[in-house]
């Protein structure tokens, strides 16, 4: 029978997958999950974002974001709402710290989803994801891949088999996180197939796992309680984790403000977009300090300022929205996004449609991007011929190459997610490089 509500004690799980079932050690002994931020902090898949495009291009301004900074930052704030939320938790559900639960717990499962939450982006920024997506498309047509290839590249469904399969040389189960950071990571707990099917409200929006990662999506679940949408064949989805609707709002909040300040400090936007979409989430006293700032000290520091005080505002009121709507969260039956509900709603729209058409259609963050998209379909298509021919001349240098040399006799669909993984992990420069080499450039 379908489970009808999850369960904190459940949802803190500290069962790894990867490592065998009850010997995870309790809360109260060391925190798991402080440990999980420090696998993924010192992983090698991590430091790679900081050669990764967030929005603007790399080098050009020393002060703009790279995914690292901005997965760092994100990180700061779903501590910040983890543990204010976990305080309140604790005290309508006294009976948590009779199982050692501190309100750190609940910081440090967010914090750590957050760190992670990018760790599968593609290089050259959000357009990487569209990249990858083109360059399988026309391997396709052009024969050089299986017809039944995924036609979807998902930056999320990457992340989840980084953390759980291919991410570190720790015995083929990637970091071994707890299962509670994994299902806070997990934005959306469903297959590709599911997917397809346009159901499951927000936590189907779009997929997060293939399905050679079904297995660690099951056990997540199973671990944390997640209450199942669909369980047959292919067909694999659960309600989100409670604490990936705090994830999602902590990279909401960093990516539309921080932005923003982005956009300001690199000469997009002027001071006056900053009065238009950012004062809506500072008070009047708060406006008039940024005014006085920008008189005595100059417009940047005011931003800095800005930026500062309206992602104060937005933890505060991502919090409130989650407390109220703890018991819609636990059932799964909360639909959307914790920025959607809050009284911000209307002004979050409104920055993020400005973002859309004058930051992220800039013509410094276009070219960066198509760049991008033209280094991945190259690099795509020119190791493609592995895919189908491994022994071929060719196909076996291509394989040394890519370190794929033991999938030569491994079936095609082997191949071409290695040849995903190899590409959508490359940073920025060194995708790049491997384009100019080829290429004789």
């Amino acid at each position: 029978m379908q489970a009808k509500q999850m369960e904190w004690a459940k949802l803190l799980s500290c069962e790894r997958w990867g490592r065998a079932a009850g010997t995870g050690t309790t809360p109260e002994q060391r925190s798991e999950f402080e440990r999980d931020y420090g696998r993924i902090l010192y992983s090698g898949i991590f430091r790679r974002l900081q050669d990764k495009t967030q929005v603007f291009p790399i080098g050009r301004n020393d002060y703009v974001r790279t995914r690292l900074t901005h997965s760092l930052e994100v990180a700061n704030i779903g501590s910040s709402l983890g543990r204010i939320v976990g305080e309140v938790l604790l005290k309508r559900h006294p009976q948590l710290r009779e199982h050692g639960t501190e309100a750190a717990h609940f910081s440090s499962i967010v914090a750590s989803a957050c760190l992670a939450h990018d760790i599968g982006n593609p290089p050259f920024g959000h357009f990487g994801e569209a990249a990858m997506e083109s360059a399988l498309k026309k391997a396709r047509e052009r024969g050089e891949i299986p017809e039944d290839s995924p036609e979807k590249f998902e930056g999320n469904a990457q992340g989840f088999r980084l953390l759980t399969r291919t991410g570190e040389p720790m015995a083929g189960k990637g970091l071994k996180l707890t299962a509670a950071v994994l299902g806070a990571f997990m934005k959306y707990p469903c297959s590709e197939a599911f997917s397809r099917t346009k159901r499951g409200g927000i936590a189907g929006k779009k997929f997060g796992f293939i399905s050679e990662d079904a297995e660690a999506a099951r056990f997540v679940a199973t671990e944390t309680g997640l209450i199942p949408l669909a369980a047959t064949g292919s067909q694999l989805a659960w309600c989100r984790h409670p604490l990936a609707f705090l994830m999602e709002a902590a990279d909401d909040l960093s990516y539309l403000i921080a932005d923003l300040e982005d956009a300001f400090v690199s000469k997009i936007i002027l001071f006056d977009a900053i009065r238009d979409f950012l004062f809506p989430f500072i008070s009047e006293k708060e406006r008039s300090r940024a005014e006085s700032i920008a008189a005595q000290e100059g417009e940047e520091s005011a931003v800095h300022y800005v930026r500062a005080v309206a992602i104060g505002t937005g933890i505060r009121m991502a919090c409130d929205v989650f407390l109220a709507r703890e018991e819609a969260l636990l059932a799964g039956t909360q639909n959307k996004s914790l920025l959607e509900e809050s009284d911000y709603a209307e002004a979050m729209k409104r920055l993020r449609q400005f973002s859309f058409e004058n930051v992220y259609n800039a013509p410094s963050v276009v070219e960066i991007e198509l760049m991008g998209f033209r280094v991945i379909e190259s690099l795509f298509a020119f190791f493609a011929e592995w895919i189908k021919n491994p022994h071929s001349a060719k196909g076996g240098k291509i394989g040394l190459m890519l370190k794929g040399e033991h999938l030569a006799d491994a079936g095609e669909h082997a191949r071409l997610l290695h040849l995903s993984d190899y590409i959508s992990g490359m940073t920025d420069s060194f995708a790049l490089a491997t384009y100019r080499k080829l290429h004789g450039i």
